[in-house]
């Protein structure tokens, strides 16, 4: 079916590219999606594969529309067939971020992304849905299952006992269109300069501290504390004079935006093990163990989450580290 699938992409892509010459695979992320790259006239492109059975591929595309009009940088669609589910998307190349990060310039780079992030959180269109309560309860039962019970089968109450706790705290902050993923891995510095932006799919308007959890909590790159302390005045600052709503206090900000970004890395994890466990894609088994150690570091910092944090420490990382091992 997977080979059937590939010629008739591939038979779509010569059709409208005037082209036979081949599709370039390119590397796999956590996603049903796969994306190949070839060229139209003299210019490279991206070819994306998006089985619309688990793909909204009509969303995709009116998304990428909303942010362009906005001015975030997001691939355009240059050609769709979304009942087979193949698109030609605008190429940005393969400069990510995580290339960029520790060369002597993340002041820069993380500036340009702020400045997108900020952009994003001003856009207002009914077509992109609400961050719900059920779903931010759903994704930390992702690391319930796939983490606590099938990876390493270990009592969830402890962990039960802080789920309202990190849900309330993302769900009561002011609400902003957010990126959603918006990591050093969806984020790319392009040949002019600026800043480029993919796998905007999955938008919601959700918590205002959520795709600045994303970035400076990243699962992929760690910045020193003094690097997050900058950036998070920085981001301020641009929120204030964009008109949103944020608060004056610094240090609540800080300490909704690391609640946050906890309940965003568990749910990283989770789908990180239930890629493995459940479709045997072992591409970020590694990032488990120093994912869940940053973790245990932030919930340390909230009294509301010490003693889930030593639970964690003391019950889960060496099971979480030995799991890990066996399946690499």
């Amino acid at each position: 079916m997977k080979n059937v699938r590939v010629k008739a992409l591939a038979q779509w892509v010569s059709d409208v590219t005037g082209n036979r010459n081949g599709l370039v695979p390119l590397p796999v992320e956590a996603s049903a999606r796969r994306f190949y790259r070839t060229t139209l006239g003299e210019r490279s492109v991206v070819v994306m594969d998006a089985p619309p059975d688990t793909e909204d591929n009509a969303h995709f595309v009116a998304l990428s529309n909303c942010f362009r009009h906005a001015e975030v940088s997001v691939p355009e669609v240059l050609a769709s067939d979304l009942e087979q589910g193949f698109l030609l998307v605008e190429d940005f190349g393969d400069n990510l971020l995580e290339r960029t990060y520790g060369l002597g310039q993340d002041d820069k780079v993380l500036g340009l992304a702020l400045a997108m992030l900020v952009r994003i959180q001003g856009i207002s269109d009914p077509i992109i849905p609400a961050y719900t309560t059920e779903r931010f309860t759903a994704e930390l039962g992702i690391f319930r299952k796939w983490v606590l019970q099938d990876l390493i089968g270990v009592s969830t109450v402890p962990f039960d006992d802080v789920i309202d706790f990190l849900v309330r705290t993302c769900d009561t902050q002011p609400k902003v269109t957010i990126h959603r993923d918006f990591h050093c891995r969806n984020l790319l510095l392009k040949s002019n300069g600026t800043i480029g932006a993919v796998d905007f799919q999955d938008a919601l308007v959700g918590p205002i501290s959520y795709d600045l959890a994303s970035i400076l909590y990243d699962c992929y790159y760690q910045f020193s504390d003094a690097t997050i302390a900058t950036s998070i005045a920085r981001y301020l600052q641009l929120a204030r004079e964009a008109g949103h709503s944020t608060t004056d206090d610094e240090e609540d900000f800080t300490r909704a935006l690391e609640i946050t970004a906890v309940q965003r890395q568990l749910k990283a994890v989770g789908i990180f093990a239930r890629l493995k466990l459940k479709q045997d894609r072992a591409s970020h088994l590694e990032n488990i163990v120093p994912v869940m150690r940053r973790v245990c570091e932030l919930m340390t910092k909230h009294r509301e989450l010490v003693a889930c944090a030593k639970w964690l420490e003391t019950t889960t990382l060496h099971p979480i580290r030995d799991a890990v091992a066996r399946l690499r």
